[in-house]
């Protein structure tokens, strides 16, 4: 065969060979091309935000992409039910209405409607909050004329801004809450009945159609009205020294119990003069010294006070000191002024070893409170010990007399300081305003390394305004507006929150080796020790004229509604008003 006939043989076989793949390759070829693919759009940090009870997510957009859904999820794997989705257009969204202090997660995916596809998430990097809620303030505070015993009526703004339909009542200390629905709330003000007398309570305006957990308006407590069984009701104000000595006299009552009336003043001076001496009233057992809500006696020492004197063989059984409902203040006059340290409310005086007792409970609430020492005097040098196992201060306006001629001996609000006062196991100071006693030293005084501090301790201080309270001794500034614990050797746990600071030349504390819990605590341009308080106070960036309606005549409701103490409500409550 030769070359040219081979030729023509491969050239036979070979041009079909190659036909035929071509006509293969074109018969397998898809009809519908490659599938098109999205681009997963992708977070801007800097365009997600949150604002009160909203989150505003921005993202990448691409061409392809027709539409975009979002999901947010308390959930990081995003498995929970309790999804918020929105599918947008645009590389923007905001969610609403959401839960106020909660922890989000966000994701975004592309999609494509027409041609049915969809990219795959993208995760944000890191979870997102939403702020805490500002609570209007439209519930008025609880006035005494409007409790009785077993109910209450309260009152509140009526505005479209902030709609209620119902009321949420609840006991203190106590979790669970009364629902009220409100049929016709226009009105403004309810009538709450069914409640416990002499009973504390908190109550809520509610609007059941806000976002889970801001069901609620900002809240108000208040105490029922009521006596104890026992309690004996005192008309005159000349009596009451009388009746108190015939109780402690008297074997058969083991406490005694009085009711004190509206408008009258006690004098517990000899034979109810003003300006007389109180002396010692020897208590040997429990007394409580209480009036209705809204109702404000005032019992009157001079000279004097409760005291208790253990003895061997003559031991007191004292399970309570309280006072509630009642003003407590020094009298004197022009011609007779201050008697200084020698006016205290409670004094334990000096007792030997082997005279050890103990009060389970010193309670002042709800009361205005002018002396030039101490409510409560503990004996600088007893070798028996007092044990108190509470102590209690709420709701009180606390002022003294700066008298620096007849006021010489300085004490704290609270003294405390030796050996034998074992009182340092809890004791809470709440809602309540210390406001000009620039010669006190301050609210717990100086304790030295004696005084017992007990293991487990807890004293507390929250909401509560001081206001030239403890910062002057003799022009040196060496008092404190809280206390001087810088020669404690033992640890007290000590917390100071919520609390705003006015016009003041010293310190608040000298924390020594104080376990000291501070958080929440403001300060006015008129506090001047702010770098070196004793604690980290935050600046307000006011002063106290344009944060307070009136210093001059001790009326520090706030003013301003934009300021972090209005909003979140720091300091003493009872000025932290609606304001009209």
């Amino acid at each position: 065969m030769d070359i040219k006939t081979n030729s023509r043989m491969k050239t036979k076989y070979i041009v079909p060979l190659l036909l035929f793949c071509l006509f293969a390759c074109i018969a397998c070829e898809d009809e519908t091309t490659e599938m098109p693919r999205l681009f997963r759009p992708s977070f801007i940090a800097s365009s997600c935000f949150a604002e009160s009870n909203t989150i505003t997510l921005a993202w990448r957009t691409s061409g392809e992409a027709t539409s975009y859904t979002v999901e947010l999820s308390q959930d990081a794997t995003f498995q929970s039910e309790n999804l918020e989705t929105q599918t947008v257009e645009k590389g923007k969204c905001t969610f609403a209405n959401l839960r106020y202090e909660t922890k989000f997660y966000a994701r975004v995916r592309a999609n494509n409607e027409s041609l049915a596809i969809t990219s795959n998430w993208t995760e944000m990097g890191s979870s997102i909050s939403t702020l805490s809620r500002t609570i209007p303030k439209i519930l008025y505070a609880v006035e005494g004329s409007q409790i009785n015993e077993t109910s209450v009526e309260i009152k509140w703004v009526v505005s479209e801004k902030n709609p209620v339909d119902g009321l949420a009542i609840w006991e203190e200390r106590t979790t669970e809450e009364k629902q009220i629905s409100l049929e016709d709330a226009s009105a403004g003000q309810y009538t709450i009945t069914g409640l416990t007398p002499r009973t504390t309570y908190y109550v809520a305006l509610t609007n059941s159609a806000a976002p889970e957990g801001a069901e609620k308006y900002n809240q108000q407590r208040f105490t029922t009205a009521g006596m104890p069984a026992d309690a004996v009701v005192v008309e005159d104000g000349v009596d009451l020294m009388d009746k108190i000595k015939a109780g402690m006299d008297d074997t058969s009552k083991q406490a005694l119990v009085f009711q004190l009336k509206n408008g009258v003043d006690y004098y517990l001076t000899t034979g109810g003069e003003v300006a007389a001496k109180t002396g010692d009233i020897k208590l040997t057992k429990s007394i409580a010294l209480l009036a209705n809500p809204g109702e404000r006696p005032t019992l009157y020492i001079r000279e004097g006070g409760f005291i208790v004197k253990p003895e061997v063989g003559n031991m007191p059984n004292i399970e309570y000191f309280i006072v509630d409902n009642v003003n407590i203040k020094e009298t004197w006059t022009e011609s007779k002024p201050s008697k200084g340290s020698k006016t205290r409310l409670l004094n334990i005086g000096k007792h030997n070893a082997g005279t050890d007792f103990t009060i389970d409970r010193f309670e002042i609430t709800n009361s205005d409170i002018v002396l030039p020492s101490t409510v409560l005097m503990m004996s600088d040098a007893s070798e028996g010990v007092t044990t108190i196992n509470h102590i209690r201060i709420d709701n009180c306006l606390v002022s003294g007399i700066n008298d620096t001629k007849n006021v010489t001996k300085q004490f704290g609000f609270i003294h405390a300081i030796n050996k034998g006062s074992n009182v340092w196991n809890d004791v809470s100071v709440t809602n309540s305003t210390f406001y000009e006693f620039y010669i006190s030293p301050g609210v717990f005084g100086a304790p030295t390394a004696d005084v017992p501090i007990a293991a487990g301790n807890k004293v507390v201080i929250s909401n509560c305004t001081f206001y030239n309270w403890g910062s002057n001794k003799d022009g040196k500034n060496t008092y404190r507006a809280v206390g001087n614990f810088s020669k404690l050797t033992t640890p007290l746990n000590l917390s100071v929150s919520n609390c705003v600071f006015g016009s003041s030349k010293s310190k608040v504390l000298d924390a020594g080796s104080v376990n000291l819990n501070s958080k929440g605590n403001y300060c006015t341009l008129d506090f001047e020790k702010m770098s070196d308080a004793g604690l980290t106070l935050i600046s307000l960036d006011t002063d106290d004229a344009s944060l307070f309606r009136n210093v001059e005549e001790n009326d520090f409701t706030v003013v301003d509604a934009e300021s972090v103490i209005y909003k979140s409500e720091y300091g003493d409550p009872r000025w932290i008003k609606v304001l009209d």
